[in-house]
């Protein structure tokens, strides 16, 4: 049967649907509503321990809700519902969009198996998020069967009516005088990682729902046919954690079998998450820019939440409360601080939904890093297309709130950003 599939974004709110012919009035978020049995499957996980990252649960008006929260990515529930959390990059989000950024940023990020995501990965974000993933991993282990599977010599003991290898006496059996038991070494494809592979393509027969990726993965399983299943995942990735370099073209491939057969997140799985491949999108936008900074701007010295200042000295001279920015930028004699923010810019309302704690942070770095400019990023959206009017702490010393439009080449963001610096501090 297959999957139930849900389309949602973070900060959605989900429903039963036998609440569906009710109107609630709670949010401007959009809601989504799912089959009882679901609800009551992600009920359950919003108490399991540390859940509440990524789930919430109220009851508004006598009518049970569930908040997302700004986790990203995939899960999926015991019942065989997967829930794809997209990314809300405007107000009136499509898939696709959502999708292109969010594997953008994953490409960036710090976990190794999405790096290997490409640009034509990117054109096919009219697919499910899933089927992406399936896609990248059949393409790494075809790379392996074009240049042949991995095989290793293995002492293989056997009865044989024949003397083959090395007769082993002592495991003679007095009753079988006319076998002879023996040891030979055989050149075998029967390796742990060809398990690990086969045992991801297998997995993946059955998930996949994408023709082209279920031919494909038939094509592979033919491949493996004389290669055996794991039995013991976890144990098999342990041993496997330092191949030899003859393996060297297999890293990428078990990595992404790693992250599909082990399910692994970045937030705790519940017992009624089956699978989860869930990011915090705050992370992935502030690993996507900041890479960005250190790829394009070449003529900046770059620093990554640099950590060699601190806010205050106590009354022993001990320095105390650590100042991490999100990037220090510097060239000769100019020093800039930006931090970067997943959070919604509104221009029309009075505060434009900056937070005020983030203006006191901003302050503390820009006297301590002597800064001549400050920069909060922020994600672009239809309602907020160019900076706001600058923000000043003092008079030398000013803040510019800044859009960053994910859904743009990161090269040309990184330009815009680049020539406001060139223009401001002339």
């Amino acid at each position: 049967m297959p999957l139930s599939r849900f389309v949602v974004y973070e900060y959605d709110t989900i429903r039963k649907i036998s609440t569906q012919a009710i109107s609630l009035s709670i949010s401007t978020s959009s809601e989504v509503f799912v089959p009882d049995t679901t609800f009551e499957l992600l009920k359950k996980l919003v108490f399991n321990q540390n859940a509440d990252a990524i789930l919430s649960f109220s009851i508004y008006k006598g009518i049970e809700i569930i908040k997302l929260k700004n986790f990203v990515g995939l899960l999926q529930t015991a019942d065989g519902s997967q829930f794809e959390i997209l990314p809300k990059l405007s107000r009136q989000s499509h898939p696709t969009q959502a999708r292109q950024g969010l594997l953008k940023m994953l490409r960036y990020g710090h976990l190794l198996p999405f790096r290997s995501i490409s640009s034509a990965h990117l054109n096919q974000a009219n697919l499910p998020l899933l089927e992406i993933f399936i896609t990248v991993f059949i393409q790494e282990t075809e790379q392996i069967m074009r240049q042949g599977l991995q095989k290793t010599y293995q002492t293989i003991e056997n009865e044989h009516n024949f003397l083959r290898g090395k007769w082993l006496p002592s495991r003679q059996k007095p009753h079988r005088l006319e076998t002879f038991f023996t040891a030979s070494d055989e050149f075998k494809s029967d390796i742990i990682p060809n398990r690990l592979l086969k045992s991801c393509v297998l997995f993946l027969i059955h998930k996949s729902q994408h023709l082209p990726n279920q031919v494909r993965l038939r094509q592979l399983r033919f491949v493996f046919e004389e290669v055996s299943t794991s039995s013991d995942i976890k144990l098999d990735f342990e041993k496997i954690s330092q191949l030899d370099r003859r393996f060297d073209r297999y890293q990428k491939a078990l990595q992404w079998a790693k992250v599909l057969l082990r399910q692994q997140s970045w937030a705790t799985q519940g017992r009624h998450f089956t699978d989860s491949l869930l990011f915090p999108a705050e992370r992935l936008f502030e690993q996507y820019v900041a890479q960005g900074f250190k790829k394009y701007l070449s003529d900046f010295e770059v620093f990554y939440q640099e950590d060699s200042l601190f806010l205050v000295n106590d009354h022993a001279g001990k320095r105390r409360f650590g100042l991490r920015p999100d990037l220090v930028v510097r060239k000769a004699n100019l020093t800039i601080v930006l931090d970067i923010k997943w959070k919604w810019i509104e221009p029309q309302s009075s505060s434009y939904g900056i937070e005020q704690s983030d203006l006191y942070q901003l302050y503390a770095y820009g006297h301590k890093y002597a800064a001549a400019s400050l920069y909060l990023l922020y994600p672009a959206h239809e309602g907020f297309q160019v900076p706001l009017p600058p923000f000043y702490f003092e008079e030398n010393l000013s803040l510019i709130v800044f859009p960053f439009n994910i859904s743009a080449p990161l090269s040309d963001e990184i330009e815009k950003i680049k020539t406001h610096f060139q223009q401001k501090n002339r």
